[in-house]
């Protein structure tokens, strides 16, 4: 009973931590803070509980052997130095604790939507001060400060975004979708124009992107795609009544063509197309330290190597998921689409692509698999009483 007691409260304390980590994203914190309620609050205690029962891991995990072999060759392959392997170290952890805490549901969907509540709290806050900033000033300006510090604006949307869509496929849809299809619509409606919002407070067009592929996406599993395009076209002309097409194109394409072209030429002309530039600190138009797409980043420092190793991760990543991970899945399509426009690269230390890229995209792998994973919990339990 004891041991039963002791691990229900480490459970609670983990998923504590959790939910701490990933508010902690939008907090004033630096980025080493942030990293280190990871690494002591996360990674330490879950490395300690896989390594207690090594056994039931080689024993039971084999059936998810291609996830950790390619994560470890696609971060082996990006890294810079020895330091950044550690990487495949942490990634493995986040796994492990995504794995450990969603055994029982509450332990991690109740710190995803404390996370959740925030997010819609944090973007009611900044659209009214964005409003307010817009009337006084006259002109719509990027929002680019939260609680008196600079912040990404990227990031902080898309992390907005990711919460929405949380909500909106663990606590809205099943509902909706059981009373009526136009309350479903009706909902895809609202949800989407959170979305256009949450882009337009932040400039984000990485945002509308990621939400594009999985609002498509969505729409195919649930067979209404041509309703969904009348909702579109109807929130289409309801944001050029309004004015939003112009605010989001203020910014231009943010040099993006231009940046990726002068990638892919450095790549044929000065390095190896097999094997790609590495992290040569090079600057892209005499300004820029990276490409600004997670995948023409891949290229450019991996070459086709790194690319293939990429789709060939995506398919098994896919066909893994299974139906009982598709909610998961769907979910992770809005990370994996911002990615077009965003970031240097997915392998890396704790950072907001992890809510919104690696969160989803594990999950769809262990709800995916819950046979295996049940083994393995099997396993460590039958280990411990033997």
């Amino acid at each position: 009973m004891l041991a039963i007691k002791s691990w229900v409260n480490g459970r609670v304390v983990l998923a504590f931590v959790f939910g701490m980590f990933c508010l902690a994203f939008y907090s004033p914190l630096s980025s080493k803070a942030v990293n280190n309620i990871f690494y002591v609050g996360l990674a330490l205690p879950m490395l300690v509980w896989v390594m207690v029962r090594p056994k039931a891991l080689w024993e039971k995990m084999y059936p998810l052997s291609w996830f950790f072999a390619l994560l470890a060759l696609m971060v082996v392959l990006d890294a810079g130095d020895w330091a950044d392997l550690k990487k495949v170290l942490y990634l493995s952890m986040f796994f492990f604790c995504l794995l450990y805490l969603s055994s029982r549901y509450w332990f991690l969907h109740g710190p995803l939507l404390l996370f959740s509540a925030g997010s819609v709290g944090i973007l009611l806050f900044t659209s009214f001060d964005w409003l307010l900033l817009g009337v006084e000033s006259g002109r719509w300006a990027r929002y680019g400060y939260f609680l008196g510090e600079a912040i990404n604006p990227v990031y902080f949307s898309l992390l907005v975004g990711f919460a929405l869509l949380y909500l909106w496929m663990f606590y809205m849809v099943e509902r909706l979708e059981t009373r009526s299809r136009l309350l479903l619509l009706a909902g895809i409606f609202v949800l989407s124009l959170l979305q256009v919002i949450n882009a337009s407070v932040f400039q984000s067009r990485s945002t509308l992107l990621g939400y594009a592929l999985f609002f498509v996406c969505f729409l195919f599993f649930k067979r209404m795609f041509w309703l969904g395009i009348g909702v579109t076209m109807a929130l289409f002309a309801l944001g050029v009544l309004v004015g939003i097409d112009d605010l989001l194109l203020q910014r231009g394409l943010s040099y993006r063509l231009d940046i990726w072209q002068a990638a892919l030429q450095r790549l044929y002309a000065e390095c190896s197309l097999w094997w790609g530039c590495g992290r040569d600190q090079g600057l892209l138009l005499g300004r820029f330290y990276h490409p600004h797409s997670g995948y023409v980043a891949m290229l450019y420092r991996n070459g086709l190597i790194g690319a293939v190793l990429l789709v060939v991760f995506a398919v098994l990543y896919l066909r893994n998921a299974r139906r009982e991970g598709r909610p998961w899945l769907l979910l992770s399509l809005f990370g994996w689409g911002s990615l077009f426009t965003t970031t240097s690269g997915v392998f890396t230390t704790p950072q907001p692509l992890w809510i919104y890229v690696w969160l989803p995209t594990f999950m769809a792998i262990i709800a995916g698999q819950r046979v295996v994973v049940h083994q393995y919990l099997l396993g460590r339990s039958q280990s411990a009483r033997s």
